[in-house]
């Protein structure tokens, strides 16, 4: 049964100054998927209620990933550096599949942390550990919690300037049932990305993430997380910032469970100069 946020709405409208201290995330969880679903290039209009079909929770045990979709390992600048991620959340994780997870649905903010913790590990995970390491702050309350999606970004991305963010992320989700079984028409779009990384002093260097739930008993939104994390990664290039290959987790449309960093992937990331940013040199 959907769970009752009451203390995760003290958490959405706390002060910005609490949970600041980065959480470096140890918890397992996920993959293993198979559906095309777009990326947008800019942010217009995610469509809700029109994608592929979600459902909030899984009907058996994830695996563990095969052997052909573990991470190229690139030697490059990117090697062993910390990536710092700022997460802001709004009202709408309390009608989503967080709610029907008994892990993160407990009625309390840790409940919410674990959550945001389960989901850069398995973003890590998808990048490779041995080639970058994820940490957390936040989750942070939207200024504007009670809409369907961020309105003006760049507001609380600027509001988190000098807490130490590399790159901001906002989750946004869908909308399922109390009962926690129903499935649902997810988001045609599974979100965006402005800007590169270190660049939260001018507003930008965040994406918009959709974490649709689970597609055929997979959990989506550490993949496209991690799509938009190489996306700011590589931001400086010139040309075309995607893949061809669809298995690769820089390709134009997210194939849950069969994507991964490929040689396309690892030579984009040798072109960029991101990397070389102040933010980066950790």
């Amino acid at each position: 049964m959907l769970a009752h946020f009451t203390v995760f709405g003290a958490l959405l409208h706390s002060s910005l100054s609490i949970f600041i201290i980065p959480q470096v995330p140890t918890v397992l969880f996920t993959q293993s998927y198979p559906l095309p679903q777009v990326y947008l290039d800019t942010g217009s209009v995610l469509a809700p209620n029109s994608g592929p079909v979600a459902t909030p929770v899984r009907s058996e045990e994830p695996k563990e990933p095969k052997d052909d979709l573990l991470p190229e390992k690139f030697t490059g600048r990117l090697a062993s550096r910390t990536l710092d991620l700022c997460y802001f959340l709004g009202n709408d994780i309390q009608s989503s599949h967080v709610a029907c997870n008994k892990n993160w649905a407990d009625g309390s903010a840790e409940g919410v942390r674990k959550y945001v913790n389960e989901m850069t590990f398995e973003t890590n995970r998808m990048i490779g550990e041995s080639n970058l390491k994820l940490v957390w702050k936040g989750p942070f309350s939207r200024h504007d919690a009670t809409q369907r999606y961020p309105t003006n970004p760049a507001a609380d991305v600027l509001s988190v300037a000098n807490s130490g963010c590399d790159a901001v992320v906002f989750l946004v989700f869908n909308t399922f049932s109390k009962d926690c079984k129903t499935a649902v028409y997810g988001h045609t779009y599974g979100g965006f990305s402005q800007g590169g990384m270190c660049e939260a002093n001018i507003g930008k260097g965040y994406t918009i993430v959709v974490d649709q739930g689970f597609m055929n008993d997979v959990w989506t939104g550490p993949q496209i997380l991690a799509h938009h994390l190489l996306k700011m990664l590589v931001d400086d290039i010139k040309g075309e910032k995607t893949c061809p290959n669809q298995d690769s987790l820089l390709f134009a449309q997210l194939y849950p469970g069969v994507q991964k960093v490929d040689q396309c992937v690892v030579e984009k990331l040798n072109q960029s100069n991101v990397s070389q940013r102040p933010c980066m040199q950790n």
